[in-house]
């Protein structure tokens, strides 16, 4: 990958910064010590830590200064950013991926421009995941399975089929390809048990009219109290916006 006047060299196991057709070597006054050169790749510089794209170069996908890609045979998702190579794959997900890299098939990498994610798909059967630089983290699993992905003025696009879709602009959300999927959303709570914690409420924002069924939110059994009491809430029905406002004090919520 060309970047300026440096060339960025993915190996399996390494990954370099070489200097494209330039001296690197100067005299005192600036002069380059050698006046002309037939070299072509100069000076190659290594990044620190023993990383590289393993054999997968269709999992690299690059925004701005920052650069993507798996290695498969250290089980790590990788961003390459000013401050060198960083593992993204240990953001609260290290036990999947190195479950998921394991395993045999092809590494689809792209970058989704509208979300600002780096998309990627993998596994034997395949799944897509995204990346969100702000929260860095992994924010999502997605139905659609991209044979590639791109983003190109402003659009996200993959390909299919040997067809081309644009995403963000249908007008039924989870549309992929022509197949109508569900959304699901998974609350993760207590990651440390032994600590007094207390949870404030869940919070949506979005369009109006969306529903939750009540038997989709039941939190674990707490307790026992010392009465012997153990507890466990199941949620009513969530109302959408509209028709969740009640007035308190003179004043609607």
């Amino acid at each position: 990958y060309a970047e300026n006047t440096n060339l960025l060299v993915f190996q399996e196991k390494k990954v370099n910064r070489a200097l494209i057709d330039k001296d690197a070597i100067y005299t005192a006054e600036g002069q380059p010590v050698t006046a002309s050169t037939n070299l072509v790749i100069g000076q190659i510089t290594p990044f620190e830590g023993n990383f590289g794209i393993s054999r997968d170069p269709g999992s690299f996908a690059v925004h701005g200064y920052n650069k993507y890609f798996t290695d498969r045979d250290n089980s790590a998702v990788l961003k390459l950013g000013p401050s060198g190579i960083e593992q993204i794959s240990n953001f609260g997900m290290i036990d999947y991926f190195r479950d998921i890299l394991a395993q045999d098939g092809e590494i689809i990498g792209g970058y989704d421009i509208h979300n600002k994610n780096y998309v990627i798909t993998l596994g034997e059967p395949k799944v897509t995941i995204a990346y969100d630089e702000l929260i860095n983290g992994f924010t999502s699993f997605f139905n659609y399975i991209p044979q590639l992905s791109t983003s190109c003025l402003g659009r996200y696009i993959t390909f299919q089929d040997n067809a081309i879709w644009q995403h963000y602009v249908n007008t039924s959300y989870n549309n992929f390809y022509g197949v109508q999927y569900n959304s699901s959303v998974t609350f993760v709570f207590n990651p440390e048990p032994t600590r007094m914690k207390t949870f404030k409420t869940i919070s949506y924002e979005g369009s109006n009219g969306w529903e939750v069924n009540n038997s989709n939110i039941i939190s674990d059994p707490t307790g026992p109290t010392p009465t012997g009491v153990n507890y466990q809430d199941t949620a009513q029905r969530i109302y959408s916006y509209d028709e969740g406002v009640y007035i308190e004090n003179g004043i609607p919520y």
